[in-house]
């Protein structure tokens, strides 16, 4: 039986890399919570890693959910726009560039809708295999490679447009 501090551990990391910056302490508590309380239940049928990261999945979903259904009622500018969800660029000069590509790359990850960022960090940054993910995501192999082929198309679109990244580093590189 898995122990809660390595169950904190895994949500923590797993969190970190679905939500990124944006409320990530909220986020990270739900889904640790949820997952220690369920502890008891977690039969061992699939990996831990499996099982936390579909609690982060749905967590980040239902906060997206009742985000825009919180921004819809509460719109706060006149022209009808989204608010911004605030700014957490380099605040120190003489930052690497390296600090500002990650920065301009979960913006871009950002941009993506939460089903398929969820499929990309999970199969690309994670390196869990399509049916780990399905199961994650609750969803047929075959949706989550289309996920997936929609998510890096989104991202290589956002990111050629960006100087830090441009269309050099977007294109697929082939196997030697």
């Amino acid at each position: 039986m898995p122990t809660p501090e390595a169950v904190f551990g895994l949500v923590y990391r797993q969190m970190r890399a679905l939500a990124g910056h944006r409320e990530f302490d909220d986020l990270a508590q739900i889904a640790a919570e949820q997952a220690i309380r369920a502890l008891p239940g977690f039969a061992g049928r699939s990996k831990l890693s499996t099982w936390t990261f579909r609690i982060c999945h749905l967590t980040v979903l239902k906060h997206d959910r009742w985000y825009r259904r919180w921004l819809r009622r509460f719109t706060l500018t006149d022209d009808g726009e989204l608010p911004d969800r605030g700014d957490d660029g380099p605040s120190h000069e003489g930052r690497l560039v390296d600090v500002e590509r990650a920065r301009r790359l979960h913006t871009a990850l950002e941009a993506l809708s939460a089903r398929r960022r969820a499929v990309l960090v999970m199969h690309d940054l994670e390196g869990l295999s399509i049916d780990e993910v399905a199961e994650i995501v609750g969803a047929r192999p075959i949706a989550v490679r289309s996920r997936l082929r929609d998510a890096r198309a989104a991202l290589a679109r956002e990111l050629a447009a960006d100087p830090y990244f441009g269309d050099e580093a977007c294109r697929r590189k082939e196997p030697p």
